[in-house]
């Protein structure tokens, strides 16, 4: 394995069928195997040369969500030997810009619209025709695979160059540092642009046939969800992951008023061995999926307390240390060789060594040959004897163990791995009228961790000082990028700022006053009384969040004065749905813009509905046998003596039937599901799940074991938790079982076909699984809504042609299709058309 490319032409010829990538895509995961990524990187590849006619070399700009479409575009790009120049989500429309200039971009790769002056081929249109192959050259090992932008920059971007050898090299080293197999279960989420992420979140997996899981959502909820739907084994993360996650669980520990027995647990655990903790732990485990076994941090520094509660649960954390210089792994604990406080022992092909003045330096394969087009930055990031200077700060202990303290530069990193070079941000606030001279610095506090912190040296030292470099802080971070963007500052009063003779900041001075001293106007946290409104407890909240001195109106702006990044977003979704019980639409959320916005959508928003329990175990070998046995011996006997005669019209409809599919039927009596059950072949009928009331069916456990056990049946919200129930269709196709609804919602007391809700048409659309219409005739007349007992009778069930729903239709012209096409076989309709009400109503 020479190349990125050979590592997915190795991974496709020995995983070929295996699952590669996944992400959910509406109520189903979008499964790409190895072999469909191989095929599809080739498509594209194929299509920049021969089409768009790019040149061996040519520079693509690569920008979009983690998708499997964004790995399909990164492996396409390299597969036809032009350079990746992959682009933070997050980057600013100038950062954007320049790097398209800087690079002389052939062509922008783009999931986010059209990026202006730039031939642009969106993400989601992307050429992916499978059976085109690539026949141009392929790229040599020592060929330039990526040009890599930091993130911290909005002045010059310096663009580290990365060799398919490099990135190769450090692949080989993550290999031999984590020794993963092909049962791992990774869930990304941190960007793609990022190499820590490339390299141990993407191409270290894919090299050993291993499967890599996306979420269009890096909510807490949605992680866990995919979590335990994945059955997730481990995780490439920041340091903020772990504590967003760890908050998480915490919280609901308190709401469940369980902090005593969980803090008793915690001192017990260090005393155990790993799967004991994971035993003691279990309830966490299990909501997590019960699998996760590793967390390997980078990006920022680990707190170790962070790290050591993981450690409790009975989950590994493995904290490295890297550079994008390096691409990225310099050093990294392992399962058999780590110590608590370190980043571990360099990676094997890696050499490392301390420099004058403390910095770290590195010299391997995977070390850079240089900074894009910037011969004056490449030479001053070399030592005479080619050792690479990191600018941090470290030592290595008598065990070979590195550990780090500090930054010989001033580059603020923060605990979501994103770097920010202070001098942006100096030169953004400087130019305010109010601000005299200021310094920024990256300051820690216990609840935030490191923020951008500016000390300002007031232009006037007048009362009202505070206020006006408060106005000029707001100011400054409407034109910055969101994670430059300053969260407190402090008032400089003892004279000017230090700086050498040469006018260069004393930082290190700096921050020695600054630990003396609080905030200017450090805000008081309101504390809600017991029976405060949910307007009082969301402005605590976001006092929490904001800026120091912010003073927060119902005008205040989310982004300005609160210093919402899209991450700080995530946190405040979290908190509240935890602490003020709501369930909140997330578009709804994403588009509040400032404080009265926001307020006017939480007291607007409805409880959220506690999560309704799905039978799995009714799934397994067992409940199926059992199923088997009782629907023969003695559900479909007593069917036959109510239903008779019994005739199913249309069975060749279900003849050669490529599963699974959607069933929807009209409902006009309890004995329509065992109607249908019984008309369907016994290979189709074996691998169906019936979607039934939650709150009629499943009310008392001797339901909700029986009808699991003797229908298969499932519990469907009709009001509150629909999203879960949906979800959960999804979950059940995706297994490979047929799911059964009734899309009027209740049995019709009269007979005649009610209208279809429209949450039937957006199940019919989400599946993406052809619909299978059925009609049961006869049976409202031998047991109708409201009598106990049956009489005997005639039934016949009618099965349709299958339909194919577009999965871009809209749910009520969905479900009016599915109407039509039960009611053609002869199901009495009713008098009013489809409707769209009860959109989120399905069975």
């Amino acid at each position: 394995m020479e190349t990125l490319v050979d590592l997915l032409d190795v991974a496709a010829a020995e995983h070929g069928g295996r699952t590669a990538l996944t992400i959910r895509s509406g109520l189903r995961d979008d499964t790409w195997s190895y072999r469909r990524l191989r095929a599809r990187s080739a498509a594209l590849a194929a299509h920049l040369a021969e089409d768009r006619r790019l040149e061996p070399g040519a520079r693509v700009v690569v920008w979009g969500p983690n998708c499997p479409q964004l790995v399909a575009a990164i492996f396409g790009v390299l597969l036809g030997r032009f350079v990746l120049v992959p682009l933070d989500p997050y980057a600013t429309p100038e950062l954007r810009a320049r790097v398209v200039d800087r690079t002389d971009a052939a062509l922008v790769i783009s999931g986010f619209g059209e990026v202006p002056d730039a031939p642009t081929l969106e993400l989601p249109a992307l050429p992916f025709d499978e059976q085109r192959p690539y026949r141009g050259v392929r790229p040599r090992a020592d060929d330039l695979a990526e040009i890599v932008f930091t993130s911290g920059t909005t002045g010059r971007p310096k663009g580290v160059e990365l060799t398919h050898a490099n990135v190769v090299a450090n692949v080989r080293s993550a290999h031999a540092a984590l020794r993963p197999t092909h049962d791992f279960r990774l869930l990304s989420v941190l960007p793609l642009s990022h190499m820590f992420e490339q390299t141990a979140g993407l191409f270290l997996p894919l090299s050993v046939g291993a499967s890599v899981h996306y979420t269009p959502s890096r909510q807490p909820p949605v992680l866990v969800k995919t979590m335990r739907r994945q059955k997730v084994t481990a995780m490439a993360v920041v340091p903020q992951v772990l504590e967003l996650l760890l908050a998480g669980i915490e919280q609901e520990v308190q709401r469940r008023g369980s902090l005593g027995s969980w803090q008793a647990a915690h001192r017990l655990a260090p005393r155990l061995p790993v799967a004991a903790r994971r035993v003691l732990f279990r309830r966490v485990h299990r909501e997590l999926g019960g699998c996760l076994e590793l967390f390997v941090s980078g990006g920022a520094a680990l707190d170790p307390e962070v790290g050591a509660a993981w450690e409790r649960l009975g989950v590994t954390v493995l904290e490295g240390y890297g550079t994008t210089e390096c691409a990225p792994s310099v050093a990294s604990n392992t399962r058999a060789d780590r110590k608590a406080g370190s980043v571990g022992r360099p990676v094997p092909g890696v050499d490392v060594r301390i420099g004058d003045g403390g910095e770290i330096l590195v010299r391997g394969p995977n070390v850079t040959p240089g900074y894009w087009r910037d011969d004056e930055a490449t030479a001053a990031a070399f030592t005479a004897d080619g050792w690479l200077r990191t600018g941090d700060l470290g030592e290595i202990d008598r065990d070979g163990f590195l550990y780090l303290r500090g930054r010989l530069t001033d580059l603020i990193v923060l605990p979501s791995g994103l770097n920010v070079h202070p001098e942006d941000v100096e030169a953004e606030l400087a130019g305010e009228e109010a601000v005299g001279d200021c310094a920024v610095v990256g300051a820690a506090d216990p609840e935030r961790g490191v923020h951008v912190h500016a000390v300002v040296l007031p232009a006037d030292r007048g009362a009202d000082a505070q206020d006006r470099v408060a106005g000029a802080v707001r100011r400054a971070n409407a034109r910055l990028a969101p994670h430059q963007r300053i969260g407190a500052f402090t008032l400089w009063e003892e004279g000017e700022l230090p700086r050498t003779s040469l006018l260069k900041l004393k930082r290190h001075e700096v921050l020695a006053a600054l630990a003396g001293r609080p905030p200017a106007g450090e805000p008081s946290s309101p504390r809600p009384t017991a029976d405060a409104d949910r307007a009082s407890r969301l402005l605590r909240i976001l006092v929490g969040l904001a800026p120091a001195g912010a003073a927060l109106g119902p005008d205040s702006d989310l982004a300005l004065d609160v210093g919402l990044d899209s991450l700080a977003r995530v946190e405040l979704a979290v908190r509240l749905e935890r602490e003020l019980g709501l369930s909140l639409e997330e578009d709804a959320l994403a588009g509040a813009a400032t404080v009265g916005e926001l307020t006017a959508i939480v007291e607007g928003g409805q409880a959220a509905s506690p999560p309704v329990a799905f039978p799995e175990w009714a799934l397994g070998g067992p409940a199926r046998l059992v199923r088997t046995v009782l629907q023969a011996a003695v559900l479909f006997p007593v069917h036959a003596l109510v239903c008779s005669p019994f005739r199913v019209e249309g069975r060749e409809h279900l003849e050669a039937l490529d599963t699974p599919v959607l069933i929807v039927a009209n409902h006009a009596s309890h004995l329509d599901t065992p109607s249908i059950l019984r008309a369907l072949p016994r290979a189709v009928r074996r691998r169906v799940a019936v979607a039934a009331a939650a709150d009629y069916f499943f009310r008392t456990r001797p339901l909700a074991i029986a009808m699991p056990l003797l229908l298969n049946a499932f519990p469907f919200s009709r009001e509150g938790a629909v999203r879960s129930s949906l979800e959960h269709c999804g979950d059940l196709v995706d297994g490979g079982w047929s799911v059964l609804v009734y899309p009027e919602g209740t049995r019709s007391p009269t007979g005649v076909v009610q209208p279809f809700r429209a949450g039937s048409g957006l199940l019919a659309a989400g599946l993406r699984v052809p619909v299978v219409p059925i009609a049961v005739e006869g049976t409202h007349a031998l047991l109708p809504k409201g009598r106990r007992w049956p009489r005997r009778g005639p039934v016949t069930v009618r099965v349709g042609p299958c339909v194919h729903v577009d999965p871009s239709a809209e749910s009520a012209d969905a479900a009016g299709r599915l109407a039509v096409a039960v009611s053609a076989l002869g199901a009495t309709p009713g008098v009013e058309p489809p409707t769209a009400r009860g959109a989120s109503r399905a069975a």
